[in-house]
């Protein structure tokens, strides 16, 4: 198990990980460390729980309209696959009823021609 200390608005955290997490879970220590100084710097020190809280509360809301805009984009996006697919459909319906008239125009033609030699 792996095991990182993050420094938080200058105070050191203790955390435990998955061995090979070490590096993101640093990573992901040092983004809070920044949104908490973001918030101090806006509200002042008014304790590490509020600007925890804080953070937290910001990160989450851009999680979440991030999600949202993901939803958006996916549900697009299938909306115009299915357009994509109906259109295919019916050009496919086309292709084969056009098939299926030339065939039956062909073998007319082909009766016809059989007539004539047999006559």
């Amino acid at each position: 198990m792996g095991k990182v200390s993050l420094d938080i608005n200058g105070r050191k955290y203790a955390m435990g990980c998955e061995d090979g997490e070490e590096e993101r879970l640093l990573r992901l220590g040092q983004k809070l460390d920044d949104r908490v100084a973001q918030m101090a710097n806006q509200f002042g020190q008014i304790g590490d729980l509020r600007l925890l809280v804080m953070a937290g509360i910001t990160m989450m809301d851009e999680v979440e309209d991030t999600n949202e805009n993901l939803d958006l984009r996916v549900d697009a996006r299938a909306a115009g696959l299915r357009q994509e697919r109906d259109a295919a459909t019916l050009a496919s319906a086309k292709s084969q009823a056009d098939a299926a008239k030339a065939l039956a125009k062909a073998a007319k033609r082909i009766e016809g021609l059989a007539a004539k030699l047999a006559s």
